[in-house]
This record gives C-alpha cells, structure tokens and sequence, in this order.
C-alpha cells in the first residue's frame, strides 16, 4: 500500500465545467492516492494547497480512471485567476475523520419536511458535506436562510425525479381489437372438393 501521508505536487490547468472551476489529477497522483486511501475509493477526502493557499476537499471521479479536483471560489477569486490559468498543486490524502454534523437550523428544515430529510440522508457523505460547508459558509442570516430553504427545495425536487425514474411504465397496448386466441377462434367449416365429372366413354 502506497503512503497515505505522502505530498503530490504537481501543475494543472483550472477547467471550468458549467459552474464548477476543478483541475484534473495526473493518472499517476490518482493512482497513488486510490491505492493508500481506505473506504470511499471514489471520493477520497484530501487536503493541500492551491497556489499556496489551504484547502480541503474530496476528490470525485474524473476521466480514464483518474480524480477531479474542485477549486473553491474564494481560492481562484482571491488569487485573481480564471479557466486556463496554470496552478500549482500540493495534495495529500486527509486521514482525519470528518463527520457530517447537520447544524440545527438545517436540521428543522429538513425534519419539517421528511421526504426532503430522507433524500438528504439518502446522499453521499462527501456530497453531505458539502452541502453542510455551502449552509455553514454564509456571512449574513439572511443569506443562510436562504440557502436553507433552497436545500430543502432542491431535496424535494431531487425525490421528486427519483421517483419518476423509479415509477414502473404504463402499459400503453390496447386490448381493443386484439387478435382471438387459436383456442378461441371459431372453426372454418371445411367445404369438401366437388365430385369431378367423370369422361364418358364413345361408343
């Protein structure tokens, strides 16, 4: 098993995917980090540094069996760059646990509604956790109450889709003019071939 403790430094170019900024993690990286990361090998949680400054994420899938690294906001705003500019990586596997403690605000939201607290109980931990860090993030009230009652929102839409994926087709062929089962058919009656007239012999 590879160490967990070990630094990968490498430089990547941030990639803009809808509104996401992230840097795609060299095969090699990738490799190593799924070898000595233990539980979620989809989503390992890691730590290091963008450009100097900290961070802490969790990896998701990327392309050809390789992870994708999201870049926060207020790292590429902070250090004034955008989609194509180059940065420096330092990532680590991050051992330390991380809970997913629900704040209480969220909590009640969620409790009030409980098909949105089952769907949200239904998400991945690495998903939870970022939907606690974007909760815990806002710097007004107002801005946390509403992005509390978005969440709730969107867990209700989320439960709604799934539940349409889930919802068994309905049967659209008609059994009007259905053709009879050969049990129930009605026998033809057979006609029998007419007699041919027999050649009369000449005299």
């Amino acid at each position: 098993m590879a160490n967990a403790d070990q630094e990968h430094v490498f430089v990547a170019p941030i990639q803009k995917i809808w509104i996401m900024r992230c840097v795609e993690v060299p095969p090699e990286v990738s490799a190593a980090i799924r070898d000595a990361a233990t539980g979620d090998l989809k989503h390992p949680p890691v730590h290091g540094f963008i450009e100097g400054r900290p961070f802490k994420s969790t990896l998701v899938p990327g392309g050809e069996g390789a992870y994708r690294l999201h870049v926060h906001s207020r790292i590429w705003r902070k250090l004034k760059i955008d989609a194509g500019a180059e940065v420096e990586v330092t990532l680590m596997l991050d051992q330390a646990p991380r809970p997913a403690v629900v704040p209480r605000d969220l909590a009640a939201a969620l409790a009030a509604r409980p098909i949105a607290l089952a769907t949200f109980n239904a998400l991945t931990l690495p998903l939870r956790r970022q939907i606690l860090w974007y909760v815990e993030s806002a710097k007004h009230a107002s801005t946390r109450e509403k992005r509390v009652k978005l969440l709730v929102q969107r867990m209700l839409e989320r439960a709604a889709r799934n539940g349409k994926r889930k919802a068994p087709k309905p049967n659209t062929k008609s059994k009007i003019g259905k053709s009879p089962d050969k049990s129930q058919r009605s026998a033809k009656p057979r006609v029998k071939p007419k007699d041919k007239p027999q050649a009369r012999l000449r005299k």
